[in-house]
């Protein structure tokens, strides 16, 4: 079987770009033809990843559609034959970006009038969380369940020592750790608190 996954862009490092190669490794020991296909695609991803603009990208038995903005791949999707699996991985809510950055609120709003728009085009979504899974349903996508992240365990087991980093929180002091961009929907603001609250 031929199962091919579309991600937008492939950048190293990526959360959805990871998980889609441990998938495709995963599919490949299974005996399967696999493939990734991306409308962007890092130099250093160019032996990873194969662009969407080849035929190939649409010739799979089943594909995986990596959902997290808008993008010419839905209309691509929506036009498939064989069988289509989206895989939601989130569009924080519009109103988080009002007042803050128009351009990210316009694209978060597309995003989900988009999505909206694939529910009768896929044959099962998948949401990494429930809570993702739940929107789908929301949304009207009529067959959903649940397909968390796959993980490269090996970079956090394995990985090469850092010095500077041991350096710095080797120092004897309480570390806070904030893992997210700086912006609304992610609270900065409730790690500075927790900061606040520990130094009483």
């Amino acid at each position: 079987m031929i199962i091919n996954q579309w991600i937008p862009a492939a950048h190293r490092g990526d959360a959805i770009g990871d998980s889609a190669r441990q998938v495709r490794d995963l599919l490949r020991g299974m005996g399967h033809e696999s493939d990734i296909y991306a409308m962007t695609i890092d130099e250093d991803m160019r032996g990873e990843v194969r662009s969407f603009d080849q035929a190939a990208s649409r010739g799979g038995d089943l594909t995986i559609f990596h959902y997290a903005l808008p993008s010419a791949m839905s209309g691509a999707f929506r036009d498939l034959g064989g069988t289509r699996v989206l895989q939601y991985h989130n569009i924080t809510p519009a109103h988080f970006f009002a007042g803050y950055h128009p351009e990210v609120f316009r694209i978060a709003a597309l995003g989900r009038a988009d999505l909206k728009s694939l529910s009768a085009s896929a044959d099962l979504a998948l949401g990494d969380s429930d809570y993702n899974r739940r929107e789908l349903e929301t949304l009207g996508f009529r067959s959903t369940a649940v397909f968390p992240i796959a993980l490269n365990l090996d970079r956090i087991t394995k990985a090469p020592p850092h010095p500077a980093l041991s350096k710095i929180l080797d120092d004897g002091l309480t570390n806070f750790l904030f893992v997210g961009r700086v912006v609304p929907n992610k609270r900065i603001e409730d790690i500075i608190f927790l900061a606040e609250l520990y130094n009483l």
